[in-house]
């Protein structure tokens, strides 16, 4: 299992490149502490257009707080850290925990089409046979799941299609997504939980 510490905001008119450098100050500093993988992405389309994305994978739990907590002792990120506190280049700054609930993130992937679904925790079980399903109609996505372990909203299921272009996203949408077997799916999907949201991002 995965362990997924993600932050993000929305750049400010004119404050991109500044937003985007502080992020990767941050996850630079994330890796060099140990985190296994990191990754930073913008969504261009749905749900949080233009907000930016950092992400850091760790193994555990405990490998995540104790790099984190290294990481806050970083002179590098302290000093990033009060440059977003005095001089902020993003608005709706955020920062949340999250584990594997079904496969895990592609961090290699170009592109990331995500769709979060609103659900009791007493049915996840349910979608988890739902998701295997999902992931096997095609061998030309991997899908992956994602819930909170510290957020705002912990009866959140995040929903991730890994692509490697938005032109093969959107081939699978044609040929897969529209497809009976996939609708039946959402359909089944949608007895237990609601989806809410929905949004494609690219790695930068």
């Amino acid at each position: 299992m995965s362990v997924y510490i993600i932050g993000g905001g929305t750049p400010l008119p004119g404050r991109l490149s500044q937003a985007e450098s502080r992020m990767r100050t941050m996850i630079g500093v994330m890796a060099q502490k140990g985190a296994n993988a990191t990754r930073l992405q913008q969504t261009l389309l749905g749900d949080g257009r233009g907000r930016l994305m950092l992400a850091a994978k760790f193994d555990s739990f405990h490998e995540a707080m104790s790099i984190f907590e290294e990481v806050r002792k970083d002179p590098l990120f302290i000093e990033v850290s009060k440059q977003i506190s005095e001089n902020p280049a993003a608005s709706d700054s955020w920062a949340v925990v999250m584990r594997d609930f079904y496969g895990s993130l592609d961090f290699s992937k170009s592109v990331t089409l995500r769709r979060t679904y609103k659900i009791s925790r007493g049915h996840l079980p349910k979608m988890t046979e739902i998701i295997k399903e999902i992931d096997n109609l095609s061998p030309d996505y991997k899908v992956a799941a994602i819930i909170p372990a510290m957020a705002p909203n912990m009866d959140y299921l995040h929903g991730a299609y890994h692509f490697d272009s938005l032109a093969d996203a959107g081939k699978s949408m044609d040929e897969v997504g529209m497809t009976t077997e996939f609708q039946e799916l959402v359909s089944r999907a949608n007895e237990i939980a609601t989806l809410i949201q929905s949004g494609i991002s690219v790695k930068m």
